[in-house]
């Protein structure tokens, strides 16, 4: 990984090198936001994949996050663009966060290879700029998994029906998170001693499909890939979980109604493993679009089923969160936000997966993009 970070920088390098040519856009985004949870609360996980939890003490770190974007022509078709991230969960410091080729030579086609975030949700392409939707975070207990980003390459073809427009993206990667911080998270959590945990996603093949007309804006999206998983143990040892493949299937967008927007994004997971394990998970939300003002309302649900379940309850992990607020427009490239939280925690009791708790959280956040 440390070579590829490497021949990507020498890219961008050369990019910036006067030539006649050459084009360097830079623009970025960022948000600054302030939490905490009412009264003496369990924490509220606002950040599942980097665990940005609030307490009852405010906090800036669990969701405050600032990147720069610059985007080099290589050529007259092809570009090559990085991203370097800096977040409160990881103390501030700055990492390269994406780095990916795009070519276009080709008439309605799109080709894409590098380290981009694997399009699993309706927000996963954006997920972290806080400008580009109207509450202060897309619902964490909808995007809570290990895995978010891979390396891998993007072939896109768009097409017109009508007044619709058509885009089919295929797309082939693999991920090896090393020292997972949600997997490490989860086993301190339930009283394990590992060091570090590497969560290991390959073979991550499927598509997405996305239809845009006047007043819409759907994503279909269906995705495999193979899970394996390696435990360091505080001992010297190591623990291998069971390989097994995993299904991702999710049907999300938007439809604006003039004064009234509806959001919407709903997720199944299947786990080809000896309990079968199900996770669906959706939300929906309302926004009010009024001159600068946009309050909303939105309802989150996440679940964990098992066709064979060896507890007996098929109904461990599940919960919801139920969120309103209200964001102000300052300008064309700032919002201002803020937003209170109810998180229900409805796992099963009597064998421990009643774990997260139940909060509530006032957050305000301002968001940006330059």
């Amino acid at each position: 990984m440390k070579y590829i970070k490497l021949i990507c920088l020498a890219l961008l390098g050369m990019s910036l090198l006067p030539t006649a040519s050459a084009e360097i856009r830079f623009n970025g985004f960022g948000s600054v936001v302030m939490g905490q949870t009412l009264t003496h609360q369990a924490p509220f996980t606002a950040d599942f994949y980097d665990v940005g939890q609030y307490s009852d003490k405010p906090s800036f770190k669990p969701e405050t996050v600032f990147a720069l974007q610059a985007t080099a022509d290589v050529s007259a078709d092809m570009k090559f663009t990085g991203q370097y991230l800096t977040k409160g969960t990881d103390e501030f410091e700055t990492e390269l966060d994406w780095y990916y080729l795009t070519y276009s030579g080709v008439e309605d086609w799109t080709f894409m290879a590098g380290r981009r975030n694997i399009p699993m949700y309706y927000y996963s392409e954006f997920s972290e700029v806080g400008f580009a939707y109207p509450w202060i975070r897309p619902p964490a207990n909808l995007y809570w998994w290990q895995i978010t980003q891979f390396n891998g390459v993007h072939a896109s073809y768009e097409f017109e029906i009508g007044d619709l427009g058509n885009t089919i993206t295929a797309f082939y990667g693999n991920e090896y998170s090393i020292n997972n911080k949600e997997m490490l998270f989860y086993d301190r959590l339930f009283g394990g001693t590992a060091t570090s945990i590497d969560e290991v996603w390959t073979d991550i093949i499927g598509f997405n499909y996305a239809l845009v007309g006047e007043i819409f804006d759907l994503r279909f999206v269906y995705f495999q890939n193979d899970r394996n998983r390696t435990t360091y143990n505080a001992d010297g040892t190591t623990t291998e979980m069971v390989p097994f493949d995993q299904t991702f299937m999710g049907f999300g967008g938007n439809i604006n109604l003039d004064m009234i927007t509806i959001l919407f994004d709903m997720n199944l997971v299947i786990y080809d493993n000896d309990v079968e394990l199900e996770y669906p998970t959706w939300l929906v939300s309302v926004v009010y679009n009024m001159d600068k003002y946009q309050p909303f309302v939105v309802y989150s649900q996440a679940d964990e089923t098992h066709d064979n379940d060896p507890l007996g309850t098929n109904r461990w992990e599940q919960h919801f969160t139920a969120g309103v607020g209200v964001r102000y427009n300052l300008s064309s490239s700032a919002a201002l936000k803020v937003q209170y939280d109810y998180f229900e925690d409805q796992g099963d009791v009597d064998n421990g997966y009643n774990y997260h708790g139940d909060s509530e959280t006032i957050a305000v956040a301002l968001d940006f993009i330059f």
